[in-house]
């Protein structure tokens, strides 16, 4: 049998264990309550909260089990402490660690383990939230991430326990006429709780502000530069929605670790929301100094995260303010910190951004368009164009692609560059595109109805649109709604969007696929996917990204790489278009590489649908004025 390990940080683990106040103590029905729900939820037999002293462990919370404690010799959970990721045992008796162990060939006879570390606020790790079984069994992902949130209930139930006996033992002493020493440790501890995060261990928004107001007096008398720094990692909702709110925490303490690294001694770390941070920087050594800080500390976060065999990539937007060019008040620094990250957010991202009183102006604009926003639809002010594809090797109309528009009654057309961001941060998307897939359908059968020729139109999906809403019930009713032929509709995909949540993505996509419909990977070479990948999907098309259509003219690099793309593309039985053709030689360049499809403003700008029904016209279009080359095309599909 192997026992386990004794932590590095054991004196600091056991001290932060026994400020709990819990180790020993009897049942609580709070504690109870959330066994029995782990227990009910993933259908074992038992559920324990389990706290790891230095020789035992002791059970604050058993459902199923007798024993009030165990040797931490034997326990499961003693190991578990050991990492920061959940152990899962699917059956003890074929893992070496625990093959003999007494617990697993004799009573209660455990085969199955999962437990989940429970932190206290200083991330001392305490002991688990675990379930075991008498028999062999697997645990998937979303269970998983369901014991995960259990736990973290366990967690804030200790803190706001530890929180209220602090506060009571201090209104004891204070009636009691105690020491100043008794009465300042009593205080100290109390004000511990209510000012630092109860996940990360950090210090929250409360202790961060007075911690600048604190700093302000002194950075004036020294005559010295400091900096409040604001971090949001983006894109954040994405994980919690795509693999749960356990990856979630797992990506929130990396960042943490990371920043910490980074610190210097009289620094201060702060999480302030979700995900935000906040660093307070008392000596920056001047600006080229600051700026070579800020970027190391940005490129450390900016890192993949590895969580129940995935990896997690994350990018963070980080913004600065300056004392006291950029404000001389906690209020203003933080608030012009906060400004210059969210101007780093909306500017795509993973980058670094000093204040600037302009892009308080812009926030403000922004602030006003996500709320006029909201009520774009009903007020009709939303719209499609259509940007025709046409067929490079025959000259002819192979498509259209619908874009979205939105025409503002004061700002006219916004461009969707500025607002898509904007409905996609705030969930907006979803709505807005389940009514961009239902406009554009609802006018190929229009145009069918018409009498024009039936031709197949693209519309793009975004990744909250495709992994939060519904959209193969959207799609379904359509096709039966409307009576136009399901591989007319085609459904442009990020290669972001196929990587974020690879098995969901593959399932939705294969739904959709058995309903008839084309689906295309869109702005194809600027993610992380590979062919290999792609293997893996039912797709029929993929979608060059403009930027190489941009560069493929002057560079020869750029042009391989566009043959190498359609070369594989074509192996791989899928058509190719590219977007962005701006001029006549890069729509030749394209041609000549084999490439299928071609879409710009050399061909057409984008049309209205009365414009794009008079264009659906039979008959050549622009692309017929190209020299032709002769013999074969280029690439085959083999």
């Amino acid at each position: 049998m192997m026992t386990p390990a004794i932590p590095v940080d054991e004196a600091r683990r056991l001290a932060a264990l026994h400020a709990t106040s819990l180790f020993g103590t009897g049942p609580e029905e709070a504690f109870d309550r959330i066994t029995r729900m782990t227990a009910k939820l993933l259908g074992v037999p038992t559920a324990l909260i389990s706290l790891v002293g230095s020789d035992t462990q002791w059970f604050k919370s058993r459902c199923g089990f007798d024993a009030q404690t165990t040797s931490r010799e034997v326990s499961f959970c003693g190991h578990a402490i050991l990492t920061d990721q959940p152990l899962v045992v699917e059956d003890a008796a074929n893992d070496p660690r625990f093959a003999d162990n007494p617990i697993v060939v004799g009573a209660p006879h455990i085969r199955f383990y999962a437990g989940v570390q429970l932190y206290s606020v200083e991330r001392a790790k305490l002991g688990t939230l675990c379930i075991i079984d008498s028999a062999p069994r697997e645990l998937d992902a979303a269970e998983l991430a369901e014991l995960h949130d259990l736990a973290r209930m366990v967690e804030e139930l200790i803190y706001h326990r530890q929180l209220v006996m602090a506060a009571q033992q201090l209104h004891d002493q204070l009636q009691q006429n105690a020491s100043r020493a008794q009465l300042a440790a009593s205080a100290g501890q109390v004000e511990f709780l209510l000012t630092h995060d109860t996940l990360t261990g950090l210090a929250n928004r409360q202790a961060l502000l007075g911690a600048i107001r604190d700093s302000v007096a002194d950075w004036g008398r020294r005559t010295s530069s400091a900096a409040v720094a604001c971090l949001n990692i983006d894109r954040f909702k994405r994980v919690n929605d795509a693999l749960g709110h356990a990856a979630g925490d797992e990506v929130l303490v990396a960042v943490t670790r990371c920043l910490q690294a980074g610190l210097a001694e009289d620094d201060l770390l702060a999480r302030t929301g979700s995900d935000e941070f906040v660093l307070l920087l008392n000596r920056t050594g001047g600006e080229a100094a600051l700026l070579a800080r800020l970027r190391g500390l940005l490129e450390s976060v900016n890192s993949s995260v590895s969580w129940a065999g995935k990896d997690i990539s994350i990018t963070c937007s980080l913004g600065f303010a300056c004392f006291p060019q950029d404000g001389e008040d906690a209020d203003t620094l933080l608030s012009n910190a906060n400004t210059a990250m969210r101007h780093a957010k909306e500017t795509g991202g993973a980058r670094l951004q000093h204040f600037a009183p302009a892009q308080r102006r812009e926030l403000g604009r922004r602030m006003a368009l996500e709320h006029q926003l909201h009520r774009a639809i009903e007020r009709e002010e939303l719209f499609l164009q259509y940007q025709p594809k046409i067929d490079l090797q025959g000259g002819t109309l192979a498509g259209f692609e619908a874009l979205l528009r939105w025409r503002h009654p004061e700002h006219g057309i916004v461009s969707p560059e500025e607002f898509v961001p904007i409905a996609e941060e705030t969930g907006l998307i979803v709505p807005i595109g389940d009514w961009l897939v239902r406009t554009a359908v609802k006018q190929m059968a229009a145009w069918h109805a018409a009498g024009l020729p039936q031709i197949p139109v693209a519309v793009n999906l975004s990744a909250r649109q495709f992994l939060q809403g519904d959209v193969v019930a959207l799609v379904r009713e359509l096709l039966a709604q409307e009576k136009i032929a399901p591989h007319l509709l085609e459904l442009e995909l990020t290669e972001s969007l196929s990587m974020a949540d690879p098995e969901r993505s593959l399932a939705i996509m294969r739904e959709l696929r058995a309903l008839g419909v084309t689906l295309s990977i869109d702005d194809f070479g600027t993610g992380y996917s590979s062919f290999a990948y792609l293997k893996r999907l039912p797709i029929d098309k993929l979608k060059i990204d403009k930027s190489f259509v941009h560069d493929m003219v002057h560079s020869s690099d750029a042009r391989a790489i566009v043959q190498a793309i359609v070369a594989m593309a074509h192996r791989m039985n899928l058509r190719v278009v590219a977007e962005g053709v701006e001029v006549a030689a890069q729509a030749v360049a394209l041609r000549d590489t084999g490439c299928d499809q071609a879409q710009g403003y050399y061909y057409a700008r984008p049309l209205d649908a009365l414009e794009a029904g008079a264009f659906l016209a039979p008959g050549p279009h622009a692309a017929a004025a190209l020299p032709m080359r002769k013999g074969p095309p280029g690439g085959s599909h083999a």
